[in-house]
């Protein structure tokens, strides 16, 4: 998944429950969300920065900190696990474990006297890939979904009013 949609997605659900908003709030939620792909720097994607390993202890440490930006970052890199977990695979030990789980869900609607819907799902098993150095890959949906964020970020933050 882009950066784009790793940072808007997360975004939106906390522009969706927060009731204060500040732009420090925004901007540590919006590192923590694609902090875990740092990885790339090291030597695979998905690695160090996407296991558990790293999730648990941070979050424990959030818990005894009580530290709302840090709870902020947390949730951030939460959720960009669990975007990642619908797709590809995230392997959730390592180093200890280099393989990684995922999930394909696919479904489609199908209309005739009552709709119904028919999900068909994949359990994914796959490891980290070689760290390229650097990715940046968008797409026409990655902006859009950026584009609604921002407009939901800026009436939130009453800087645009319709």
């Amino acid at each position: 998944m882009d950066p784009l949609k790793h940072a808007s997605i997360p975004l939106l659900a906390f522009l969706a429950i927060s009731k204060s908003l500040s732009l420090a709030s925004v901007v540590i939620l919006v590192f923590g969300a694609i902090f875990p792909d740092f990885d790339v720097f090291f030597e695979e994607h998905r690695g160090y920065f996407h296991s558990f390993l790293f999730l648990i202890p941070l979050f424990a440490v959030s818990l005894y900190v009580q530290n709302i930006y840090l709870w902020l970052f947390v949730f951030g890199v939460g959720m960009h696990f669990f975007l990642d977990f619908f797709s590809g695979v995230l392997p959730f030990l390592y180093p200890v474990k280099k393989r990684g789980f995922g999930i394909k869900v696919s479904g489609i609607v199908i209309f005739e006297s009552l709709p119904r819907m028919n999900i068909k799902y994949e359990i994914i098993v796959g490891y980290p890939t070689k760290s390229r150095g650097s990715y940046v890959g968008l797409s026409n949906e990655s902006l859009a979904i950026a584009l609604i964020t921002l407009i939901v970020l800026l009436l939130r933050l009453k800087l645009l009013s319709l």
